[in-house]
């Protein structure tokens, strides 16, 4: 598995799963501008050399959504328990203040 860094950003209240699905339907500069309409702010970063193994394989196992496949970003998501889990030896404390039940959207870039 490649490195990357990633973002988590914190998703608007009002923005529905059907929105954040639609994502998928914009070519990448369209993709980036309406990812910027999704979310509030940008609540952890996760710095180079970091995987998000756990994040694909939960996305396989339906436990976290898979909005965009490939390093440009991958964009996942998914519950503050599951990002936990696969950035937990990154040692970043704000990774480890997220709320386990709430649902972000995390942007891991290839650093490769």
């Amino acid at each position: 598995m490649l490195g990357y860094d990633a973002d988590v950003h914190q998703i608007r209240s009002e923005v529905s799963a059907e929105q954040l699905q639609r994502i998928r339907t914009f070519a990448y500069s369209e993709r980036m501008s309406y990812l910027s309409t999704l979310t509030s702010q940008k609540v952890a970063h996760v710095p180079y050399r970091t995987w998000v193994d756990h994040l694909l394989t939960a996305s396989a196992d339906g436990r976290v959504r898979m909005l965009h496949d490939g390093g440009y970003p991958y964009l996942f998501h998914a519950s503050g328990a599951e990002i936990k889990i696969n950035f937990a030896a990154a040692g970043v404390e704000t990774i480890s203040a997220l709320d386990d039940s709430t649902w972000y959207l995390v942007e891991a870039w290839d650093q490769s």
